[in-house]
């Protein structure tokens, strides 16, 4: 009797064991945890439960499943169906009956995973909820039932009032009302589950502008289930649905509704593209393209009209290579926005596919400005939103020989044909038209023309402002090159004109704006290249020019690189680069040349001058460099057996109190004499330490120079240390990097010498003995002097 009931109770327990999962059981939607993980944990709790001889510790109780509400990914919980609607003739719609009205506060796009038996063998598979996410009480899954589908021949076992076992949530849709301008949908049969949610979320919000386009396939109009839903979705302005029907015969059969926005046939990647852009660019409107004629008019769509909305153009123009484009607007009117956010026009010195070409964006009703492009294309691209149209534009274009309005931060004006000799009777005039912010520089590169007292024939004549009224900075002609010139204002005008007869090479010269062009006098500066952290524009060469008073020296740091790659085919950085000169011009020491993500080291010049290059070709923009410097005073240090001695000529440090140089400590200040500031101070004072370098005790400590205001705070750091023993000192400037490395120097030390004697630890006691017997022998030399006097008394 005994031995039936233990047999009893293990085959209770054999059927409680849960059954190991065959691999094709894996619901293979990249659930985690998978089935096999589930299965896992079931085994544990079993051999818990059978341990402990408690088999509800397993399967708990019928009450207790009704009352699960909190979903997990470990486990499951169970849902009583409540209905199950016949929407086709294979596809239910089955509503879940929630305890206690709550509901599961899924995200959009997440789905759960069904565990369903059939034949003794498990099974899981992945459902996605149409429910919308914020449902309460219920929640509902559309289910395609295949014929030979095990997961299937289970679901049509199901009646209302049963329980139904989930887990999850799994997956999702990271998506934000207004992240997107516009989603393209495209749903399969019971793939649109996971998007029934997000479109009821969209048009639920009142907010949400995102322009939306549903595509769904089927085989059939009888096929198409949730026609009232996507009816009425369709019906809001952001929504618009569309059908693609692989077996209807005839848009006959259709509704009057359905037959304008069916596909028949079946859905390929030309359908694809042509929805894409449809409501983008509307049917029939005329829009964009590639211009190669030397003149020509670019206008907005049905102009002058009011344009259409949810409109994109986009305009190539392509003159003859060696000539440049010439943009005027002659009608300007779009819907105004402070960042130029719906509807707008951009302009791009070039092609519109790299921003770093990109001129200006323009909205409202304020023309811009002309433009003139650095070589023979330009780029025009027009976009208009779903709301508000205006009459839009005209904008006229010509090709350019000679002459133009030059809007970039920096660029090259040219003569005609240069370097090969001008054209007689030329006439040409230059803009430069820079940021309000700031001014002009131009600097002339080469310089040749027909020579003549008071350049009346062949001349370049410069002008501090967009016109020959404002005032005239000088004519020059012959070969000798102008001066460097600065306006007072945002434009400069330059002419170059020549007569019948007699030439010359021509001219070359670069101009820059003030945000391209600057020179650095500050003791300590940070600088970037041109709209740092985004991307710097292309077809730029600006120049930083670090000019320190004389004696200085210059540290130079880069925290921050990032250009185009090197070319793989040279391994150099013949596309946009940094260089740096150790000097003020390009004929001075290069110092290194840099591109891509390589980080250039920390440089020192020789002198009190240095020149940092930016320079970028026409494509591909990155987000540039970050630098900074800091001037090295010129320090002069020596030092004895016991002193350190510290002199810093007074030019180098105009205007500091004697106060704000200090070793060590404020109160071990400079004194000052006519000339210069002096420290000289012993090893015992001040701070000065010993401290091991190569196997070498060396007496250092730190020079304080400040250069603080009101305004910010600025304090220069350098280093001096002496070789007592060879009476040898040094000094370097301390920077930030140094500063934490010197640190973490000191603090390995300092855990080094842990049970070391107090001799070893402080060097100044060395020094102390070294001046004590100094003068014992000083005293025994008198000693002896003194009893030679005697003797010769």
């Amino acid at each position: 009797m005994h031995d039936d009931s233990d047999n009893q109770a293990e085959d209770i327990w054999a059927r409680l064991k849960p059954k190991e999962p065959l691999p094709s059981q894996c619901c293979g939607s990249g659930c985690n945890p998978c089935i096999f993980d589930t299965y896992q944990k079931d085994f544990e709790k079993w051999t818990r439960a059978k341990a402990r001889g408690d088999p509800s510790l397993i399967t708990g109780n019928s009450q207790q499943k009704k009352q699960l509400v909190t979903l997990s990914p470990d486990s499951f919980s169970a849902f009583q169906l409540e209905s199950i609607e016949v929407l086709t003739e294979d596809t239910n719609l089955y509503k879940f009956k929630l305890p206690t009205g709550g509901g599961l506060a899924l995200g959009l796009g997440q789905h759960l995973v069904l565990r369903g038996v059939v034949d003794g063998l498990e099974l899981q598979r992945a459902y996605t909820p149409i429910s919308p996410v914020n449902s309460a009480g219920y929640c509902e899954f559309l289910i395609k039932l295949y014929k030979d589908g095990l997961m299937s021949q289970y679901i049509r076992t199901w009646k209302p009032g049963d329980f139904i076992e989930w887990r999850g949530p799994f997956g999702g849709f990271p998506y934000k009302s207004d992240k997107y301008r516009q989603l393209l949908l495209i749903a399969s049969g019971t793939g649109i589950a996971p998007m029934v949610p997000l479109l009821q979320a969209i048009t639920d919000d009142e907010e949400d502008e995102t322009f939306v386009k549903l595509v769904c396939c089927f085989r059939n109009y009888k096929c198409v289930y949730m026609k009232d839903f996507l009816q009425e979705q369709s019906h809001f302005w952001n929504v618009t649905t569309y059908f693609v029907l692989s077996e209807e015969e005839s848009p006959e059969h259709l509704p009057w509704s359905y037959r304008d926005k069916t596909h028949l046939g079946r859905l390929d990647f030309e359908l694809v593209d042509t929805l894409h852009h449809y409501d983008i660019i509307p049917p029939g409107v005329k829009c964009g393209g590639i211009l190669s004629a030397p003149n020509g008019n670019v206008s907005s769509p049905n102009f002058p009209g009011l344009y259409p909305y949810n409109t994109e153009c986009s305009w190539l123009i392509v003159v003859a290579e060696g000539s440049s484009v010439l943009l005027t607007f002659h009608h300007f009117e779009l819907e105004y926005h402070a960042d130029c956010a719906y509807d707008y026009i951009k302009i791009y010195n070039g092609i519109s596919e790299d921003e770093g070409n990109l001129l200006g964006k323009f909205c409202g009703d304020i023309c811009p400005p002309q433009f003139t492009s650095s070589w023979n294309v330009m780029s025009i691209i027009f976009r208009s939103d779903r709301h508000v149209a205006h009459r839009g534009f005209l904008v006229g274009y010509r090709k350019d020989m000679c002459g133009g309005v030059l809007t970039g931060l920096s660029g090259i004006i040219s003569s005609p044909g240069y370097p090969v000799e001008y054209s007689n009777n030329a006439d040409c005039s230059w803009t430069v038209h820079v940021s309000n912010r700031t001014v002009v520089s131009l600097v002339f590169l080469d310089f040749q023309l027909e020579n003549n007292e008071g350049c009346n024939f062949d001349f370049v004549a410069l002008f501090d402002g967009p016109t020959v009224t404002h005032r005239h900075l000088g004519n020059y002609c012959g070969s000798n090159r102008p001066p460097n010139t600065v306006t007072t204002s945002n434009q400069l005008l330059v002419v170059f004109k020549s007569d019948f007869n007699i030439g010359g090479r021509g001219f070359k010269a670069y101009y820059y704006s003030g945000e391209c062009q600057q020179v650095l006098t500050a003791i300590r500066v940070n600088f970037t290249s041109p709209h740092y952290p985004n991307i710097y524009p292309n077809n730029i060469n600006c120049h930083w020019t670090i000019n320190l008073e004389t004696g200085y020296r210059i540290k130079l740091f880069f925290t921050s690189m990032e250009l185009e790659d090197r070319n793989s085919l040279t391994d150099e950085c013949d596309y946009d680069s940094v260089s740096v000169h150790d000097g003020s011009s390009e004929a001075d020491p290069l110092l290194g040349r840099w591109c891509g993500s390589d980080q250039p080291p920390t440089l020192l010049s020789k002198a009190n001058k240095l020149l940092v290059i930016l320079n970028t070709d026409r494509n591909s923009a990155y987000k540039g460099f970050s630098a900074s410097y800091t001037g090295v005073v010129p320090v002069n240090v020596s030092c004895t057996r016991t002193e350190f001695q510290i002199q810093i000529s007074q030019q180098s440090l105009p205007q500091l109190e004697r106060e704000s140089v200090y070793l060590g400590s404020p109160s071990c200040f400079a004194q000052m004499t006519p000339t210069v500031y002096k420290i000289q101070a012993r090893f015992v004072n001040c701070g000065t330490a010993g401290q091991k370098r190569r196997n070498i005790t060396v007496l250092v400590n730190t020079l304080y120079i400040d250069f603080s205001d009101r305004k910010q705070r600025n304090v220069q750091e350098y280093e001096v240390q002496c070789d007592a023993q060879r009476k040898v000192a040094s000094v370097s400037l301390i920077t930030v990097e140094e500063r934490n490395r010197l640190n973490e120097l000191a603090r390995r030390a300092e855990e080094a010498d842990v049970g070391t004697s107090v001799e070893e630890e402080s060097e100044p006691h060395d020094t102390s003995d070294i001046v004590f017997i100094s003068i014992c022998v000083l005293a025994v030399i008198l000693m002896v002097i003194a009893i030679v006097w005697l003797v010769l008394l």
